[in-house]
């Protein structure tokens, strides 16, 4: 795996260490990590993201309780080969209340409703770009 480029913003009311959680499930979301590929260790996490190696591993901690990390004894960490299991309920559940989420933001953002289909097709284009360029199948 190549360097992880992490920024996190410490006025941000998201606490540091699942700003870096967030960001790796982006990166993952997106292709630039792939599952199988080695973790980080928490030093570089740390000093990628400005902060100290307690918030790193709290981090990486809190990604292995995620599911998204596994740490095979000896071998080091390494991000998940499948995502973890999560019932039909649940996921439906956390979409929900994501999509709701994103629907209060946009309002309060003064976005109209039509726009949200907009952004979302847009953004769900570029996330399949991203994953086609990464697989070497760029349009």
């Amino acid at each position: 795996m190549g360097k992880l480029n992490l920024a996190v913003d410490p006025q941000h009311s998201l606490p540091l260490y699942m700003q870096i959680v967030w960001q790796v499930r982006r990166l993952l979301a997106l292709g630039a990590l792939r599952p199988g590929d080695r973790c980080p260790p928490v030093r570089q996490i740390a000093a990628s993201a400005g902060v100290n190696r307690n918030t790193a591993a709290r981090a990486v901690a809190e990604m292995r309780g995620q599911g998204l990390v596994r740490t095979r004894p000896g071998m080091g960490t390494f991000f998940a080969d499948r995502a973890p299991f999560v019932p039909a309920v649940q996921r439906e559940s956390a979409l929900d209340s994501a999509i709701e989420a994103l629907l209060i933001e946009a309002h309060t953002l003064g976005v109209a409703p039509e726009e949200i289909g907009i952004c979302l097709s847009r953004k769900l284009e570029y996330f399949a770009r991203a994953r086609r360029e990464r697989d070497g199948q760029s349009t």
